[in-house]
């Protein structure tokens, strides 16, 4: 008999969880019945990208939302370090800082924070930080390059089709041009209001929607129009390596600027795919055309949790970012998914304890308040309010940041639900909790006991002596192709 991780027999695992013998399929009336682990495994995974067979669809997300509260969020004026500080405050941490990490540098004694570390860093990030500083970058996220050719420079009509076929088609586009899961949502009268006020870019040009044929940038108002009618949003996410998030410093930070870039790289090529159609995209920054998180979540590609992350089915909260683009070809819309990671995280707090900012909120019970104002600090200015949550502390979070000189990740890094195996127990345990939250305190608990999360600081360096796939990545483990 095969088992798990050479240590948990399939047999073994289902007595656990009192299965055996029941099929595990009793765990949800609507979940079908199974004779063995390997019939659940093998049906968790589509070849047609759809998700596991445990994740249900639902009407409204499971992010509690009050549409009436939430307005479009003055991006301009966002700030979560520099306006809650004193001029001499901000230049005071900067400074030792910059000491700190060049001793550490110096001496290389600090695993994950060596010259050659912060090398990794710099590369990983190197391509988001070039193209957020070129003059155009507006112009062009707006409008799309001049150089790519449209259907009438080409002598040809336009790219026709079902939203359904649309949908299918950029989603096979996407995951060519290297997006690990794509997903559709409507632009509506609600969800138009999780479109930042402004583009967080350059002079931070507003936002607006008005009757027009394409979207443009004026630069002499400082305005970006978008049309206001037959317009979707196309949202991705690209995974991000666990192995190298989970070694703390340097390392971890250059994987998630690796995959902010690869990010930014397939939505490019999908904006120059849509125009010669005949369609545009509007592009994002790093900072999103809204909040990227609730895009995911209203596309269906996860589920808000604590630590403020998508959690996805696949890969939990170990993607960066849910990128969202304006499209105008006509799609289909997908619903926001319900697989009990939400629940899950109400439990767990896992993150929360291990976060070393403090910034992740313990509490048990969700609130519609945002952060509360203390010291000198304007939570106003980082959180928008109009959700049933669990606040984040941005400022304490990019403290950190300017303290650690990375920018940490180590909550995704902790997520139990952050696991490269597609293909093992982990499976089991998603459908499980997907279900029913009976058994939450003690999958938090075996997970612990697995020692799952950061790698020890003695081990952080074996990264350049250790072989691993290309980005870093199992893509073996692709819970959308497999």
């Amino acid at each position: 008999m095969s088992s798990f991780h050479s240590i948990v027999s399939r047999r073994d695992f289902m007595k656990a969880l009192g299965l055996a013998g029941a099929g595990v399929g009793t765990t949800a009336a609507v979940a079908p019945v199974f004779r063995d682990l390997d019939e659940v495994i093998s049906t968790s995974a589509e070849s047609d990208y759809a998700n596991p067979w445990w994740v249900k669809e639902v009407d409204q997300p499971t992010t509690e939302i009050d549409w009436n509260i939430l307005q479009r969020f003055q991006k301009g004026s966002y700030n979560n370090f520099t306006a809650h500080l004193t001029t001499e405050e901000v230049k005071a941490i900067q400074a030792k800082t910059k000491q700190e990490a060049i001793a550490r540098m110096t001496s290389s004694s600090k695993p994950g924070q060596t010259l050659r570390d912060n090398a990794i860093k710099v590369g990983g990030w190197a391509g988001v930080w070039y193209r957020m500083t070129q003059p155009n970058l507006t112009k062009d996220l707006v409008e799309g390059w001049d150089t790519v050719p449209t259907p009438e420079m080409l002598g040809v009509p336009k790219w026709q089709g079902t939203p359904e076929e649309g949908s299918n088609m950029i989603t096979q586009a996407l995951r060519f041009f290297g997006a690990s899961s794509v997903s559709f949502a409507e632009i509506n009268e609600n969800t138009r209001k999780m479109i930042w006020a402004q583009m967080p870019q350059g002079t931070y040009p507003d936002i607006t929607f008005e009757e027009a044929p394409k979207p443009s940038f004026n630069s002499a108002s400082n305005k970006v129009i978008i049309p206001d009618t037959g317009i979707y949003a196309v949202v991705h996410t690209v995974r991000q390596s666990l192995d190298t998030s989970s070694r703390v410093g340097y390392l971890s930070d250059g994987a998630a600027g690796q995959a902010y870039d690869n990010c930014d790289i397939a939505q490019w090529r999908l904006q120059a795919f849509l125009k010669v159609l005949g369609y545009f995209s509007v592009s994002q920054n790093i900072q999103g055309n809204g909040p990227i998180v609730g895009w995911g979540v209203m596309s269906g590609l996860g589920e808000q949790g604590r630590l403020a992350h998508l959690i996805t089915p696949g890969w939990g909260p170990m993607i960066r970012q849910s990128t969202m683009n304006i499209v105008n070809l006509p799609v289909a819309p997908k619903k926001p998914i319900d697989f009990g990671a939400r629940k899950f995280c109400i439990t767990c707090k896992k993150c929360a304890d291990l976060c070393p900012s403090g910034a992740l909120s313990k509490e048990t019970k969700l609130t519609w308040d945002i952060v509360q104002a203390y010291d000198s600090v304007k939570p106003n200015l980082f959180n928008n309010p109009g959700l049933n949550n669990w606040p984040l502390d941005h400022f304490k979070c990019n403290r950190y940041w300017n303290e650690s000189d990375t920018y940490c990740g180590v909550c995704q890094a902790v997520c139990v639900f952050s696991k490269d195996d597609a293909s093992s127990v982990h499976e089991i345990v998603k459908a499980t909790l997907a279900k029913t939250t009976m058994l939450n305190s003690f999958f938090v608990n075996m997970d612990k006991g697995f020692g799952y999360g950061l790698k020890p600081e003695d081990t952080i360096e074996e990264w350049w002596t250790n072989s691993f796939p290309v980005n870093g990545i199992h893509y073996d483990n692709d819970a959308y192709y497999n």
